[in-house]
């Protein structure tokens, strides 16, 4: 058997975040930081952190942008984190949201119908949830047949995911 990818979609989060407010973010950290712990690090017992700079931040992983679900909560720099809303389990989570939506795409392009689909695999470096899978949910929503799985293999998933397709 021969895998084919015979459509695909995208489908980004609305909001994103820029080198420059990354870094502004993180540099205003840092300097809380080293203010709190001043005479830890100056006692030796603490290293004080450093700025960062847009260049660093180019130069080290050629990212100028990112797309993210929650812009506030990543650039305050007493959280650093996306806040998700709390969805139960019978809710379909806010990354399988993105993918649903991604998902139609690809089934339109490839002019197929759900019932032609052997299976569904979601490739994704952060998951919601463990439980249920966003792979479940994608082929739950769309009337997809057959297996189902989520590969979480941190910056190599999507390449991981294109070889498990293959």
């Amino acid at each position: 058997m021969k895998a084919v990818i015979s459509g695909t979609g995208l489908q980004n989060p609305e909001q994103s975040i820029s080198n420059a407010e990354l870094v502004d973010s993180y540099n205003r950290f840092v300097e809380k930081f080293n203010a709190d712990h001043a005479a830890e690090i100056e006692a030796g017992e603490t290293t004080a952190l450093e700025t960062s700079s847009v260049e660093f931040i180019e130069k080290a992983s050629g990212i100028k942008n990112r797309y993210v679900i929650d812009k506030a909560g990543i650039l305050d720099i007493d959280l650093m984190r996306p806040q998700f809303e709390t969805r139960g389990e019978d809710e379909v989570s806010i990354q399988a949201e993105l993918g649903i939506k991604a998902a139609k795409q690809a089934i339109e392009a490839s002019g197929l119908r759900p019932d032609q689909i052997d299976g569904v695999m979601v490739a994704g470096a952060f998951l919601q949830r463990a439980y249920p899978g966003m792979a479940v949910e994608i082929q739950n929503e769309l009337g997809i047949n057959g297996w189902a799985y989520d590969t979480n293999v941190g910056c190599a998933t999507a390449v991981f995911g294109l070889s498990q397709a293959t």
